[in-house]
């Protein structure tokens, strides 16, 4: 049995507000689609990040139609998870892909948090953020369960990996994950990755467009964008790696000052001879030069051949006081705000639960972020003595919300409150800058409100090692 695995579409992204740049992350979408259906495989599966945010314009629901359609057409079911751009923070809430499970989208979620494709089972769920590390960890082991019993298995998830990206964004560690699937259908990093991990593979199949500038990197240049073809017929999965031109080309060059002229004609020339309009990024490092002169020369030699032309300047100067700044290990706000909460509260939870209220409360997202903190707190503060008073029978068990009947391909005993409670659009990478100065206040703040309200309520919940999403 074949399937395609792709991830990280971002339908609707218009990136540096450019209708153009929209335009492409529609077309390389259909560029994949067209390709995947060539290949004849049995299904798809997408790893969520389907769009680029939780309400998504009409072109890009459309989009997305017209390629469910073409799959329906070519009888190719395609399952998917939502990611931590199309998911809502609320109770109830629905992300935008339920509009198409009418026409065939099969949503992994926490109301159907697997199916079985033939002898394999597809099980997964949305994205979880990151102070929810122990709830997440106990789902994945209760879909491992399910796993034990199924001759082919396939893990759905969207969540980062602390060996791939900065400890302090990512969700979980490698070792958190199950070792008894035959093959992690990953999504949330944009590069391609894949590795042998427990019986099988793991694979992150990367981003379909260049979403931000950085990720026209080397693994670009190796690997490209686009989906794998998994064949699950070996022992161990066999992973064929699809490269999916893209629209234009996406240039990032960094140039010498001494070098300046000779490689912007030479970019000049390059530039003239592609049928689309380039992105440049374009930054000059050494010597001693003035920016705006500099700036002049390049807009009059490519400005009119670029859809987009960002230049930076680094003249000898600045250099020295980027490696001084090195010496003194500066952090970016997150990786401040992490550190400082782990260390005053001696907990990695903490430092946690800071990454998902700086990434809300910097983009004024003042609900979500009491949220999290109010789960934080019944999840780790409750009156133990209150708690002893209560009957157990109050309190739903995490091992049975995943039962099943045998042969049965419908999940049961899911709450439909569960996991997308905890999810939320955490688009880290546009939070650069962020205050963290009130962060002591507002902990201390959530602890006296957290204490009061237990006490008031007679504190009417159980404090467990392992939590039930249903709790929530």
């Amino acid at each position: 049995m074949r399937f395609a695995h792709l991830s990280d579409s971002h339908l609707g992204h218009r990136q540096y507000g450019l209708l153009e740049r929209e335009n492409d992350f529609y077309d390389v979408f259909a560029r994949n689609i067209d390709k995947i259906i060539e290949k004849d495989v049995d299904f798809v599966i997408h790893s969520g990040d389907l769009f680029d945010n939780n309400r998504p314009s009409t072109e890009a629901l459309v989009a997305f139609q017209k390629a469910l359609l073409r799959l329906n057409e070519a009888k190719i079911p395609i399952y998917a998870i939502a990611g931590n751009h199309d998911t809502i923070l609320r109770k109830g809430a629905m992300p935008p892909q339920v509009l198409f499970r009418d026409i065939g989208l099969k949503l992994i979620s926490p109301d159907r948090p697997y199916y079985q494709e033939g002898a394999v089972l597809i099980c997964g769920l949305p994205y979880v953020a990151n102070s929810q590390k122990s709830v997440l960890i106990d789902r994945y082991n209760q879909l491992s369960r399910l796993a034990e019993k199924s001759i082919k298995s396939i893990l759905v998830s969207h969540q980062g990996i602390q060996k791939y990206m900065p400890d302090e964004t990512a969700e979980i560690e490698l070792s958190d994950l199950p070792k008894n699937f035959d093959y992690y259908a990953m999504g949330h990093i944009h590069n391609y990755i894949e590795e042998d991990y427990g019986k099988g593979k793991l694979v992150y199949p990367g981003s379909m467009e260049i979403w931000r500038t950085n990720e026209s990197n080397d693994n670009y240049r190796q690997f490209g964008k686009g989906f794998c073809v998994v064949d699950l017929s070996y022992d161990t999965p066999q992973v064929e790696r699809v490269a999916i031109d893209l629209p234009r080309e996406f240039y990032s060059e960094i140039i010498d000052y001494d070098k300046f002229h000779e490689r912007l004609y030479r970019i000049k020339e390059e530039i003239s001879e592609l049928d689309n309009k380039p992105m440049l990024d374009l930054t000059v490092v050494g010597g001693d030069f003035d920016s705006a002169e500099l700036y002049e020369i390049i807009q009059d030699a490519i400005g009119k051949d670029v859809l987009n032309l960002r230049p930076s300047f680094k003249p000898e100067k600045i250099l020295k006081q980027e490696i001084e700044l090195g010496k003194n290990k500066i952090l970016d706000p997150r990786s401040l705000v992490y550190k400082q909460a782990k260390e005053k509260y001696g907990k990695d939870e903490f430092g946690r639960l800071s990454i998902d209220l700086l990434d809300n409360l910097s983009v004024n997202k003042i609900d979500e972020a009491k949220h999290f903190s109010d789960v934080f707190y019944k999840e780790h503060y409750y009156d133990d003595e209150a708690n002893n008073d209560l009957n157990s029978d109050n309190v739903s068990s995490s091992s049975s919300s995943f039962s099943s009947s045998s042969g049965s391909n419908s999940a049961s005993s899911i709450s439909s409150d569960s996991l997308s409670d905890l999810n939320h659009n955490d688009d880290n990478d546009d939070n650069d800058e962020n205050n963290s100065n009130n962060l002591d206040e507002y902990f201390n703040r959530n602890l006296e409100e957290s204490s009061k309200k237990d006490v008031e309520k007679g504190s009417n919940m159980k404090k467990t090692k392992e939590i039930s999403l249903d709790n929530f």
